[in-house]
């Protein structure tokens, strides 16, 4: 029979000299070898951190090697011993869920690495107290009222643990020019604050150099994959939203500011709404005509309940640009400054639409069409930022000007 046949040469095959060649009866078969992939011997861990707060992340990395120590390709298995503590995702990924202990698990066939990891209880944050994040790379200022302020541009430390951020290495472009003094701006505008309110803005400084961090663009761009750098991004927007979390909590309603210096010609304030220069060289009743400028602003829910139109907001008599510019900081958009006809306009970053209330902050992690709403505030140098007494006067106005603007606008006081 043919079946028969079939194994009676088979059976007749016999191998000849090299392990790849078969005799069978008259002729000679070639066999393609198998290769055996190698089997993963150990596999290294990075853990950043032991233990994180609740409704924090972190990432973890693993990596596969051979006996001999050579990185290999393998599907890695993640797991948790306890996910009602800490859950890990396929990445390395993990997540606390709630305070208490587990084991933080990674395997490859036989080869297995674990580590115990913690969640924690999210901290008693005191009102004009300093906290840091991990590497003591980001400040933040408890505060106790309904304002938030943050300064991304204007740290100093240039850890070398972060490599320099480059074009290439960023995803095609890497700004690196520090914002000079708003750190030091900030803190001036918490301490004339409490002198005239008696209760602390929250404030949030990176103390890194621009050009390892820049908290102010997505993470390709901001920490240009560094692992310390992305660590250092998640504590900037952690803090933030502790502070936006304990502003809706007390007040139900906040006000963001992100500070930047320019160095544009015309010495003045550029208020970012996150509406573009052409789209403020409209008129009032082109904005006021449809809800698109008003919906993507970052005054969206401000807008949407003040019985002011939006185009007033922007720039009125009651606007927050006016209102500046009346106590002696020209302010763009304002009445006497409505638009920027060609000049240079920063109309707001990625931290004002990720923390404000418009219709890009969602996607970001945000909330659109939330209870904290802001602008992102670019300072001229001279007149600001240059010295300790136009920092605190520029401090000190912002005070008055925030407590006119965020009762006429936002029904909020700033004193308890």
């Amino acid at each position: 029979m043919v079946v028969a046949f079939r194994r009676r040469v088979a059976l007749w095959c016999a191998l000849g000299g090299a392990a790849l060649t078969l005799s069978c009866g008259g002729g000679t078969t070639e066999s393609t070898p198998v290769v055996q992939p190698a089997s993963v011997a150990t596999i290294s861990l990075t853990t950043p951190l032991t233990s994180i707060e609740v409704g924090s992340s972190i990432q973890f990395t693993a990596v596969p090697r051979d006996q001999a120590g050579r990185v290999l390709q393998a599907t890695l298995v993640w797991s948790s011993s306890s996910p009602a503590v800490a859950t890990v995702s396929s990445d390395g990924t993990v997540s606390g869920v709630s305070v208490g202990t587990t084991t933080i698990r990674v395997s490859s066939g036989s080869a297995v690495v674990a580590v115990s990891f913690t969640v924690t209880g999210p901290p008693v944050y005191v009102a004009g107290q300093s906290y840091f994040g991990r590497n003591v790379f980001v400040e933040y200022i408890a505060g106790n009222a309904p304002v938030i302020l943050t300064a991304p541009h204007g740290g100093a430390l240039t850890p070398s643990t972060i490599p320099d951020r480059t074009a290439s290495t960023c995803g095609g472009t890497a700004t690196t020019v520090t914002d000079v003094n708003t750190q030091e701006l900030v803190r001036a505008m918490q301490q004339q604050f409490f002198a005239r309110h008696g209760t602390y803005p929250h404030v949030i400084i990176s103390l890194l150099s621009r050009r390892k961090l820049d908290p102010n663009r997505l993470p390709t761009e901001a920490a240009c994959g560094n692992a310390v750098a992305l660590a250092a991004l998640d504590d900037w927007h952690r803090f933030i939203d502790v502070a936006k979390t304990a502003v809706l909590r007390d007040y139900g309603k906040g006000w963001y500011m992100d500070m930047h210096g320019h160095g544009h010609a015309v010495p003045r304030l550029e208020l970012g709404y996150l509406i573009t220069d052409s789209d403020l060289n409209r008129s009032d009743a082109t904005l006021d005509a449809s809800s698109t400028y008003e919906n993507t602003s970052s005054i969206r829910t401000l807008s949407q309940l003040s019985p002011l139109s939006f185009s007033s907001l922007l720039r009125g008599p009651n606007s927050l640009g006016t209102l500046y510019a009346n106590n002696g900081f020209p302010a763009i958009p304002s009445a006497s400054d409505p638009s920027p006809n060609g000049a240079d306009y920063f109309n707001g970053g990625d931290n004002t639409v990720r923390h404000s209330c418009g219709g890009g902050a969602s996607a970001l992690g945000g909330v659109t069409n939330g209870n904290i709403c802001g602008v992102q505030i670019e300072t001229n140098f001279a007149g600001v930022r240059d010295n300790a007494v136009n920092r605190d006067r520029f401090g000190s106005v912002t005070a008055t000007v925030l407590e006119t603007y965020l009762r006429l606008h936002w029904n909020l006081s700033l004193t308890r």
